[in-house]
C-alpha cells in the first residue's frame, strides 16, 4: 500500500497536475486552438515552470534536501517566489486582455498561495489536497456536475499523504477546507458560481 500511496502522492503534486489543468482549461475556454496553446504556454511558464526551476535551484544549492520539500520551514521561500510568479502572470493576463476564466484561476491561486504560505509559517498544511480540491471545483464549473465524480480524488490523495506520513489528518482536512472556501468565493466574485 505504501508504494501505491507514494505513486498517488507524486502524481498529485502541484508541479505535475498543473500541466494538464492549464492545457485543458485553455483549450476549453479559448475557441482558437493556437491562441489557447499560447495562453497555456504563458500560464505554464509562470504557474509551473518558474516555480519548479526555483525549487531545482534551491535543491542544487542544497538549501533543500528533497524536491517535494517535506519540511515546512523550507517551503516559505518557494511559496513566496511562486506567489510572485503568479502575480506577474495575473498582471500580464490583464494587460493582454486574456480570458476572464484564466484571470479568475490566477486570482484563486494567488490568494490561496498567500494564505497557505502564512499558515505554513506556523503549521504544515497539506498543499496536495488544496490543489486537487481547486482542480475538482474548477472542472465542475467548466464541464458540469458529472465532474463531481472527481470528488473521491480528494480523500484518496489525502489518505496517501497521511499514509506516507507527510501529513496528519487535520493538515489534509484544513488544506481541503481552505481551498474550498477561497475557490468558491473568488469564482463567485467573478460570476462563475452562483452560491445563493
Amino acid at each position: 500500500m505504501n508504494k501505491f500511496a507514494i505513486t498517488i502522492s507524486y502524481i498529485s503534486d502541484g508541479s505535475f497536475i498543473s500541466v494538464p489543468i492549464f492545457l485543458i482549461v485553455c483549450l476549453t475556454v479559448v475557441d482558437n486552438k493556437i491562441e489557447a496553446i499560447n495562453w497555456a504556454f504563458l500560464c505554464l511558464l509562470f504557474g509551473t515552470v518558474i516555480p519548479y526551476l526555483y525549487i531545482c535551484f534551491l535543491y542544487k544549492k542544497k538549501e533543500i534536501n528533497d524536491m517535494h520539500i517535506p519540511e515546512k520551514e523550507d517551503r516559505i521561500k518557494p511559496l513566496f517566489v511562486t506567489c510572485i510568479s503568479y502575480i506577474i502572470c495575473f498582471i500580464i493576463l490583464y494587460v493582454l486582455e486574456g480570458p476572464l476564466f484564466l484571470k479568475s484561476i490566477f486570482a484563486v491561486i494567488i490568494v490561496s498561495t498567500i494564505i497557505l504560505t502564512i499558515i505554513t509559517y506556523f503549521w504544515k498544511i497539506c498543499l496536495h489536497t488544496s490543489g486537487i480540491t481547486f482542480m475538482v471545483i474548477t472542472f465542475n464549473i467548466l464541464f458540469g456536475k458529472w465532474m463531481l465524480l472527481m470528488i473521491p480524488l480528494i480523500p484518496i490523495i489525502g489518505w496517501a499523504r497521511v499514509r506516507i506520513k507527510k501529513h496528519t489528518v487535520n493538515q489534509v482536512i484544513l488544506g481541503t477546507g481552505v481551498s474550498t472556501i477561497i475557490t468558491f468565493l473568488i469564482y463567485y466574485n467573478y460570476g462563475f458560481i452562483n452560491l445563493f
